[in-house]
């Protein structure tokens, strides 16, 4: 299965395919190594846990998982957030690891990237400022003040929208994790204890385009309450091509179903051919047959 087509990237970034790669830089990062990290890739690929989890780690959290303790460590800011919020955050972290997560949204407000741009300079020590009546209104938050944190941003995607945004490139060692079907299969093997959604997941790994985690969590959640054709509403969400997924679905309503009129089903619920039908029968995983599940 061919990879999805991606975004061009800047040309210094450095490609990572497994967990152990990505680990890696983390730890580096968490250790204060980097000054400015850029983290892209698709979702769905633990992004953000592996983070957390490097970071709870060099903060002496147990196992490494106590993200909720984490925010007494790092400031660490999920999706939108107003600026003047960010600028006050900055000031309670000062000197502290930045983490700014869901940067798609964040850096297309020009307010939040002119802040960004000062902090995430390759100075070790950088000054941050909002000189408005909000810092000037008797509060305890100053117009300006000198942090040394050091900051990782992570995004989906990355857009070099202005030159302000370019200068963030330029400064960042900016890593691109696109991990394997394979690659993240193995790693959701190392938590995931649903031996069903699993091994199911694992005969299709070959003609999803990017299986996501959250496939697994949200196969899990259907089987568990009870949907019999849970196995059909997965491959929905996983297979880009539907004609292929309902050819597997008429597979698993089979009983008392001739073939003939499992090819007459599809035909009329496609629009394609009786040669359509076997074409794509041959690419079904071995097993995915007639009554198989």
């Amino acid at each position: 299965m061919t990879r999805p087509s991606r975004r061009k990237l800047p040309a210094d970034t450095i490609s990572l395919t497994t967990y152990a790669q990505l680990s890696l830089y983390l730890r580096k990062f968490a250790e204060g190594h980097f000054g400015l990290l850029l983290l892209l890739g698709r979702p769905g690929t633990g992004k953000t846990y592996q983070t957390k989890q490097a970071l709870a780690k060099m903060a002496g959290l147990v196992n490494g998982s106590a993200h909720d303790s984490l925010q007494e460590h790092v400031l660490y800011v999920e999706g939108h957030v107003q600026p003047f919020g960010l600028y006050q955050k900055l000031w309670q972290f000062q000197n502290k690891t930045v983490v700014l997560d869901d940067l798609d949204r964040l850096y297309a407000d020009p307010n939040c990237v002119r802040m960004l741009k000062p902090l995430c300079s390759s100075q070790r020590d950088k000054t941050i400022s909002w000189i408005t009546h909000m810092t000037r209104a008797g509060t305890d938050i100053p117009d300006r003040f000198t942090t040394s944190s050091n900051v990782a941003l992570i995004a989906n995607e990355w857009r070099t929208l202005n030159a302000n945004v370019r200068a963030l490139e330029d400064r960042a060692i900016i890593l691109h994790f696109d991990p394997s079907n394979e690659e993240v299969h193995r790693q959701v093997g190392e938590w995931f204890n649903d031996a069903d959604v699993y091994s199911f997941i694992a005969g299709w790994l070959g003609h999803a385009p990017a299986i996501s985690m959250r496939h697994y969590d949200k196969g899990r959640r259907l089987r568990e309450a009870g949907f019999p054709d849970w196995r059909q509403s997965l491959l929905q969400m996983m297979l880009p091509d539907q004609r292929l997924s309902m050819l597997a679905c008429f597979q698993w309503d089979a009983a008392g179903v001739s073939e003939g009129d499992r090819v007459a089903q599809f035909c009329t619920k496609t629009g394609c051919s009786r040669p359509t039908y076997f074409r794509l029968k041959r690419l079904l995983p071995p097993g995915a047959v007639a009554g198989s599940f």
